[in-house]
């Protein structure tokens, strides 16, 4: 479990003065909302609603594997948010491979993880001495019946019947296995680099990625020197998932944020953020003028959904025990 604290600016524990200070105002006045630590999910599937006229589509999130093979429930769609293996040799990849190949859903999405040493050709270099891991036995690997995404998009087309009518529901899903730099490991990028704006088409149903953005799914309780929580997950993501409003996120990681949050695209959570990040223009006049302009405009993106479903589904012991984690199942209508 990669527990670190990022680097300026995003190193700023959890709440701020200035969120001290201005959450109660706008909690008054304007109707603000404070920040919802992640709620484990129950055993039934969740329901994420849309205005969509089609039955919905279930699926099943899992992340943070790291070699373990835990029983999977029933679906239409399989996400596995990376970290499949402990050490990223062909042996444990191709392992777990098999393992997702031999679940009966319909469609698997996989993404790498920073453990998954092997999958990573542009970081090979680094690797090439560890037993188990070349490009060669790279392109070995059986990846039959399964998604592989490593920032790229792909549209998936689920036939569905509505009233005897056969027609095709598409789903847009982005993956990318990008963290965080934290030691010697895969797919990871200096903490203060912008990896993530633009990257993410603007059309995009479900993102799915290793590390979390910050705020969601990142928070473990962990505390720093200072007492106060800190912040893992990266705040230029954070900003993408609000520029393109996907309905829902999955991603792992941080072991000990297993379940599932929501990041309201109202305005005023956005300000919130800003103010918990040190975003520049966030001072206490600039939070409040937007705060009042997010009002004005508010209804304003109706093309785009309200809210993004955030499940961290990190199923390695953290917070919790292994065996108190299961899969998480999601009713996307």
């Amino acid at each position: 479990m990669n527990n670190h604290l990022l680097p300026f600016p995003y190193n700023i524990s959890r709440p701020t003065w200035l969120e001290r200070v201005v959450q109660p105002l706008w909690s008054v006045l304007l109707g603000g909302l404070t920040q919802s630590a992640p709620q484990k999910p129950s055993t039934t599937p969740i329901p994420l609603q849309n205005n969509s006229a089609f039955p919905p589509v279930r699926i099943i999130c899992i992340s943070d594997t790291h070699n373990a093979t835990p029983p999977l429930p029933s679906g239409d769609i399989l996400i596995h948010a990376g970290d499949l293996t402990a050490h990223g040799t062909f042996d444990e990849v191709q392992a777990q491979l098999h393992w997702l190949s031999s679940q009966p859903h319909t469609h698997k999405i996989v993404i790498a993880g920073n453990h998954d040493l092997i999958l990573d050709e542009a970081s090979e270099m680094k690797f090439l001495a560890r037993q188990g891991i070349s490009a060669t036995k790279r392109k070995q690997l059986d990846w039959t019946g399964i998604h592989y995404l490593q920032g790229e998009e792909m549209t998936l087309e689920l036939p569905i019947l509505t009233a005897g009518e056969q027609q095709v529901r598409r789903l847009k899903i982005y993956g990318s296995p990008m963290t965080p730099e934290f030691g010697l490991w895969a797919f990871q990028y200096p903490p203060i680099r912008d990896v993530w704006s633009g990257q993410i088409p603007d059309d995009t149903d479900i993102v799915v990625v290793h590390g979390p953005p910050a705020l969601y799914g990142d928070c473990d309780n962990e505390k720093g020197p200072d007492g106060k929580i800190k912040v893992k997950g990266d705040g230029y993501l954070l900003r993408e998932i609000q520029r393109v409003r996907p309905k829902m996120l999955v991603c792992g990681h941080i072991h000990g944020a297993y379940g599932v949050t929501v990041i309201q695209h109202d305005g005023i959570e956005g300000v919130m953020n800003g103010v918990q990040m040190g975003w520049e223009g966030y001072d206490i006049v600039g939070a409040l003028k937007k705060t009042l302009w997010s009002r004005i405009t508010l209804g304003r993106n109706v093309e785009r959904p309200e809210e993004t479903l955030v499940i961290n589904a990190a199923f390695a012991p953290g917070e919790l025990r292994s065996e108190d984690k299961r899969a998480i199942s999601i009713d996307f209508h």
